[in-house]
């Protein structure tokens, strides 16, 4: 079967090796055009591209994937299917047509909820106990295609976005091997999503970084979790940015008020008083330094005020 595979982040690259080791033939991988790093003076190939390259697959990097050079060249490859995992482009009609079998998505979260870019990292920040993957037929809405496989995996209380990502990473990539197995057997036997069980999994915005420590301890040690380790949670101290990557939730509660930091010692760790309870801020990184456990960052850091915001 002739298989070109759009995407771009590391979680796509264990379901292109899947999909390899199945030799099927990888005709084209179409990937984001690269970056510039962060100090604009080193260009970054996806990780997906790496991986590709590595392999000896053909690259294509359009600006949009849609338009009608970019539909020519997918025709000339004369595609069987087109897999997607995190590509970061949406496919229109013209192009879901192409190939002989359609376009199947890797989508990080149990459709119909969280559709959308974020679906990890809300999981987590909403408590959640279950996520997994599932894999659909696409067409023109925004992951609203008829489910082909679906599988759960189990968030535990103490689970990052990291974490959850790289799990759901490693699910996908044997759920599509299997799917390779028997497409026209599995497309046979999709269902359509039910829209009134539907929810969106926005971006996260730069708003929604900054802890607000009037909330419930149990919400922000979600928050926490969910944005961990990128982008990050993150509150001010003593004017400069501190970014949060684990907590603990203390099962004593104080009388001090929200934002108050309770403890910052060697013996008692960092402290902050929530809405309901104390929680232990374990791994922080102050604006331009390196991660720190909490210990590590209690000797090196003066601190001025008893107050996180």
């Amino acid at each position: 079967m002739r298989i070109i595979y759009a995407a771009t982040p590391d979680f796509a690259v264990p379901a292109l090796k899947s999909i390899i080791k199945t030799k099927n033939d990888i005709v084209l991988i179409i990937t984001q055009p690269d970056k510039a790093n962060a100090r604009g003076n080193k260009i970054v190939f996806s990780a997906v591209k790496q991986a590709g390259i590595e392999n000896n697959i053909e690259i294509f990097q359009p600006d949009n994937i849609n338009s009608s050079q970019s539909l020519d060249i997918i025709k000339s490859c004369n595609p069987d299917l087109l897999i997607t995992a995190a590509y970061g482009q949406i496919l229109k009609q013209e192009l879901l047509n192409i190939p002989k079998y359609g376009c199947v998505n890797i989508h990080a979260s149990l459709l119909p909820k969280y559709r959308g870019a974020a679906p990890i990292n809300r999981a987590i920040i909403n408590g959640e106990s279950v996520s997994g993957i599932t894999i659909m037929k696409m067409d023109r809405g925004m992951d609203t295609g008829d489910i082909i496989i679906q599988k759960e995996i189990f968030i535990d209380d103490n689970m990052t976005a990291g974490q959850l990502h790289d799990e759901l990473a490693l699910l996908g990539a044997s759920m599509i091997e299997e799917f390779l197995c028997d497409v026209k057997g599995y497309l046979s036997k999709a269902k359509k999503q039910d829209n009134t069980l539907a929810s969106i999994a926005g971006k996260i915005t730069k708003e929604e970084l900054f802890i607000n420590f009037n909330d419930d301890c149990v919400n922000i040690n979600n928050k926490i979790r969910g944005l961990s380790p990128y982008p990050a949670a993150r509150c001010y101290i003593d004017g400069k940015i501190l970014k949060i990557y684990e907590s603990e939730i203390l099962g004593e509660t104080f009388n001090n008020k929200a934002g108050d930091i309770i403890y910052f010692d060697k013996v008692n760790g960092f402290v902050v008083k929530t809405n309901d309870k104390g929680l232990k801020l374990k791994k922080v990184q102050l604006e331009g330094k390196k991660e720190l456990t909490d210990k590590q960052f209690i000797i090196g850091y003066n601190l001025e005020s008893k107050f996180l915001s």
